[in-house]
This record gives structure tokens, C-alpha cells and sequence, in this order.
């Protein structure tokens, strides 16, 4: 027998899945207990968003500006609940690996439509993979161990693979990680090409109104959701771009929005401290981090890339820019983390840090001289710059807002980025994507072979143990090549109004990637 997926994922499957989900239980007090009242249908729920809402189709958007309004009007093939669990069938009733690991079976429900009238059946999911794998989609990197997609009945896909993946049910799950769980409607994607986006058709709980560019997003509830055992509540959902943390909290007071998410940890503070509101602090394994682009100077000198590690005091960042609320990072496992290992960053060494710049510009004639990208968001980058400048780097800021800071990532536009690595399922996800010289979010240009053969090992392996050893050989190789260098945790607020009501606020381990679920919520008043 195949290992299959009706509930759960069994037998090693299963626990190397669990073994890969990401806690810390830093919960902060000051959620509300959960309501007693009954939830009740309709209303408008109206949340802040920090990001402009670019492209929703899978194949070209990412998951972090895409994820808040995808997982609305999309679903997900599979489904991990809250932090911890296992992946389980959602809009796939089952999925089922062949014994010599090299194909998954997925059986789909029928009757099921899109938004849009087209039948939701395997050549529809067929469709989505096929697109969602090609070359230059943001999705290929998650499903580059897939030979081929087949359909064997309507109901039913084949996924055949190059080589075994014993973690591909978490690729098909809603998180943070990527898009390839979304499944578009093929019609809407060959009917409307690059203006797909403002005519989007999913299977969601909630439906595409309205969408423009630097307009707020409006959706409403899909009256033939397929799933019958669940209700979406709202009658609409509202999402605002607002980009800067603390006018969304003041909007927030003024009720012009709802629901909002900030790293923000004086706003976290003044938040939990004030009655008017609701407060809870998300779990997960996010952290802050620099990315140097080692594909140009000075950061194609590792020993400029040490530096920046030794420059970095994080007890002092964590001091004076997260109110207490973070912790140091160093390496791509915090604690807490199922693969956390003994691999760290270099430690702070002022004076280290100093003879290294000394050495490359006496060595090469070039000043350690680059820009510093940042979105204008975060509290620890004057911090961070000061204490680079003191180890003798000669940097300049580049404090932008949250969409021109994104571009210059996806653009490769930076010798040195802000950048935070979200609370990820398994490390075969997002430092995968990240981190892998094939990964299509490795905009710095890392390549290393050594990190490759480890990566690639782990996602072959079924062992848990096995798993764990590889991504600590995978990540020696991090902090000592150091393409990223770990500053600090990055905790979650989450803040919202009296009238808004959840389970997933309720559980801060629902509250994954900054993302409630917007089929959960209900308001009152």
C-alpha cells in the first residue's frame, strides 16, 4: 500500500512532517478568550494590508504579497490547520504515494465550479501544475522534482516524479511559502493573459469584486463554495494598502479598518496595553536578516560577508529596536525549531570585524562601500546602519516603502537587503527557494554545491533524522559561506477590533505568515 493522505499523513511521512513545522511558543498574553456568542452571517470586515496587491495568478505572484488575498479567493489543494499539525487534504480528498516514491496520487471531489462557471476537475488542476512549473514561474522552484502531470479520470491527477519528495503534501498547503497550492481557472487565465488579475476566478471561500491598481481590494462571499462543512461568514472583505504600521493603527481606532498585522513592537506594546483593542502575538519562527548579493563587490568577498556577521551587535538591536520582543539570530534554525542545530553566524567581534575591512580594501584598493536597501518599516535599521559604520563599512541608506522595496529585491537591485525569513512548514519550502542555486528567490546569487547535494539529499530522504542531519550540514554551510546574515526574531502582532470575531485569532498558531483566514471570521455590530 501506498502511504496515503485521508486524514493525515502516516507512518514516516507523517512524522518527518511534523518534525518540520516551526514553534517557539512565544505566545504573548492578551489574546481574548474564545467568544461564547454564536457567529452570525454578513457584514464587512475591512483589513490593512501592508503591500499593494500586484498579480493573482500562481504563476507570477509571491507568496508574501499574495498570500492575505489568495488564500481567500483560491483555497488549497491541502491544508496545515495551525503550527504543528500535519498536512491534510482541504480541496484534494486525498493524496496518495506509490510505494517506490515516485508518484502521488490526488483524487478530487466533482461538481465543484470556479467563480467563474468552469468546471473545477483534473484537467483544470492538470493545467495549474503544468503552468505553475514552466520556466520563469515563481511557483517552479517548489515543483521541480515533478517529471509530469497526468489525468487519469476527472477526478483524479497522477503526479509523476523525477525523483522521490517525501515532503510535496506541504507544497500543495496554504503558507507563506509559494503559490503552487492555488489552483486559477484555466479560462480566465487563457481568456483575460496579463489582465487576469482583475478578473481572477478561484474556488475560495470569497470571490474577486473588484481590483486596480493602488485601489483597495474587494471580495465577497462565493455562494457556491464547495465546502459544505464550513461557512464564510462575511458578506464582504475589504483590504486597504496602508504602508505605514502606525497609520494603520490609527485607522484601525478610528474604525475605518478592522484587522491589521505589524512587526512593529512599540506599536505590539501600545497595542497589548490598550483596552480598546485586541491583541495577540503570533506564533512561528520568523527572523530578520541581511542578504548580501555576492554576485558584486564587496560582497564577493567572503571575508566582507564575515564582517558584516562580527559588525552586528544583536543583543543591541534586540535591546533598542524590538521593545524586548525579539531574540538574536544566527543561524537559519532558531530555538525552538525542530532543526535547530549548534551552526551560528560569527559572533560580534568589533574588532575582527574592522581588521577584515582593513584587509580587503588594503588588498583589493576598494573601499567596503555599498548601499543598504530597507523597507521604511523597520525599527532596527538605524541600529543596524550605526553599527556597521562603527566596524568601518562606508554605507548609505536606502529606505523605501514597502512596494519599491520589494522591487529592488525581485529586480536583484541591491548589494545588501533587509529581508525576513517567514516561520516556514519545512525547510524544503521557503530556504529552499531562497537558499538553493536553482531557487527562484535567490536574487543575491548564491551558489554552492555543497549546499545544493544537502538540500536536495533531505528532500529525497523519508527519515526525520536524516532530514535533521542534512539541513544541519546544509546550514553549516550558510554560516560559514554566509549569503544571509541573521540579525533578530522577528515576532507578529496581530490587532483588531471589538467587532471582529475568529478562531484563528483565538489560536495564535492559525495566525501563520500574517494571514487570518478571512472563511473563519464573522462581525458583530
Amino acid at each position: 500500500m501506498g502511504r496515503a493522505t485521508v486524514l493525515l499523513l502516516a507512518s514516516a511521512t507523517a512524522i518527518t512532517m511534523s518534525a518540520c513545522t516551526v514553534q517557539d511558543g512565544s505566545t504573548t498574553s492578551g489574546a481574548p478568550a474564545a467568544t461564547d456568542a454564536v457567529p452570525k452571517a454578513g457584514g464587512t470586515l475591512t483589513v490593512g494590508g501592508g503591500v499593494d496587491l500586484t498579480t493573482l495568478d500562481p504563476s507570477k505572484g509571491s507568496a508574501n504579497t499574495m498570500a492575505l488575498i489568495g488564500s481567500a479567493v483560491y483555497d488549497t489543494l491541502m491544508v496545515v490547520p495551525k503550527i504543528g499539525d500535519q498536512p491534510e487534504p482541504n480541496l484534494a480528498k486525498s493524496l496518495v504515494e506509490s510505494d517506490d516514491q515516485m508518484s502521488w496520487e490526488m483524487t478530487l471531489p466533482t461538481g465543484v465550479q470556479f467563480s467563474d462557471g468552469t468546471p473545477f476537475n483534473a484537467e483544470a488542476v492538470k493545467f495549474n501544475l503544468d503552468r505553475n512549473r514552466a520556466e520563469g514561474s515563481t511557483a517552479a522552484a517548489l515543483l521541480s522534482s515533478i517529471d509530469s502531470v497526468e489525468v487519469k479520470d476527472d477526478s483524479t491527477v497522477v503526479i509523476k516524479m523525477k525523483k522521490p519528495f517525501s515532503n510535496l503534501p506541504y507544497v500543495f498547503a496554504y503558507d507563506g511559502s509559494g503559490t503552487a497550492g492555488y489552483v486559477a481557472s484555466p479560462t480566465a487565465l487563457k481568456q483575460y493573459g496579463d489582465d487576469y488579475t482583475a478578473h481572477a476566478a478561484g474556488v475560495g471561500p470569497y470571490k474577486l469584486q473588484s481590483w486596480s491598481p493602488g485601489s483597495p481590494v474587494e471580495l465577497v462571499r462565493n455562494p457556491n463554495y464547495w465546502n459544505k462543512d464550513k461557512q464564510a461568514y462575511l458578506d464582504k472583505v475589504v483590504v486597504k494598502t496602508i504602508g505605514d504600521p502606525q497609520s494603520a493603527y490609527q485607522a484601525l481606532l478610528a474604525g475605518d479598518i478592522d484587522l491589521m498585522a505589524t512587526t512593529s513592537s512599540t506599536l505590539m506594546k501600545t497595542a497589548k496595553a490598550n483596552t480598546q483593542v485586541n491583541f495577540v502575538q503570533g506564533v512561528g519562527g520568523d527572523q530578520d536578516s541581511i542578504i548580501l548579493n555576492v554576485t558584486r563587490p564587496p560582497f564577493d568577498d567572503e571575508r566582507v560577508r564575515q564582517a558584516v556577521s562580527k559588525a552586528l551587535n544583536r543583543q543591541e538591536i534586540v535591546d533598542l529596536a524590538t521593545e524586548g520582543l525579539g531574540k538574536p539570530a544566527v543561524s537559519l534554525f532558531p530555538e525552538g525549531n525542530p532543526f535547530h542545530g549548534t551552526e551560528a553566524n560569527p559572533e560580534y567581534d568589533l574588532a575582527g570585524a574592522k581588521e577584515l575591512i582593513k584587509a580587503y580594501e588594503t588588498e583589493t584598493g576598494k573601499k567596503a562601500s555599498f548601499t543598504y536597501t530597507c523597507n521604511n518599516a523597520r525599527a532596527a535599521t538605524d541600529v543596524i546602519v550605526s553599527q556597521l559604520k562603527a566596524a568601518g563599512f562606508d554605507v548609505k541608506l536606502d529606505a523605501l516603502e514597502g512596494s519599491a522595496w520589494l522591487a529592488q529585491f525581485f529586480g536583484k537591485k541591491y548589494g545588501a537587503i533587509c529581508w525576513t525569513m517567514a516561520g516556514f512548514l519545512t525547510p524544503d519550502l521557503l530556504p529552499y527557494r531562497f537558499l538553493h542555486s536553482g531557487g527562484d528567490l535567490n536574487t543575491g546569487g548564491f551558489k554552492d554545491a555543497a549546499f545544493d547535494e544537502k538540500a536536495e539529499a533531505a528532500r529525497v530522504t523519508g527519515s526525520p533524522e536524516e532530514q535533521k542531519k542534512l539541513w544541519n550540514e546544509a546550514d553549516a554551510v550558510l554560516t560559514s559561506r554566509l549569503p544571509w546574515v541573521w540579525t533578530t526574531s522577528a515576532p507578529i502582532g496581530f490587532i483588531w477590533s471589538k467587532r471582529v470575531h475568529s478562531i484563528d485569532l483565538d489560536e495564535p498558531g492559525r495566525l501563520r505568515y500574517s494571514v487570518p483566514s478571512f472563511l473563519n471570521a464573522w462581525v458583530s455590530g
